[in-house]
C-alpha cells in the first residue's frame, strides 16, 4: 500500500519524526524552499494493514502537523 502524507509548518529547518503504525519511517527537517512552499510531502510503501495510524513526533518547539494523507494500492502513472 502506498500513502501519501502531506505535512506543514510555519519554520524553515525544524526537525521531526514520522511514525506510521509505532514504526519510526523518517526523520527529517522541514523544508520550505525559496519559492515559498510552505510543506513537504512524505511518499511511502507499506504492507496492506487494516488502518494506518500517522504520528508526527515534533523535536523543537516548532510544530510540524499532518495536514492529510491519502491510501493507494498503486501510484498514479504520469
Amino acid at each position: 500500500m502506498w500513502i501519501e502524507a502531506k505535512l506543514k509548518c510555519e519554520v524553515d529547518h525544524t526537525p521531526y519524526r514520522v511514525y506510521i503504525n509505532d514504526e519510526l519511517i523518517t526523520e527529517r527537517f522541514y523544508t520550505i524552499d525559496p519559492a515559498g512552499t510552505a510543506s513537504n510531502d512524505l511518499l511511502v510503501h507499506l504492507k496492506p494493514a487494516s488502518e494506518y495510524e500517522i504520528r508526527i513526533e515534533n523535536l523543537s518547539d516548532n510544530l510540524v502537523t499532518l495536514s492529510e494523507y491519502t491510501t493507494k494500492e498503486q501510484l498514479d502513472e504520469n
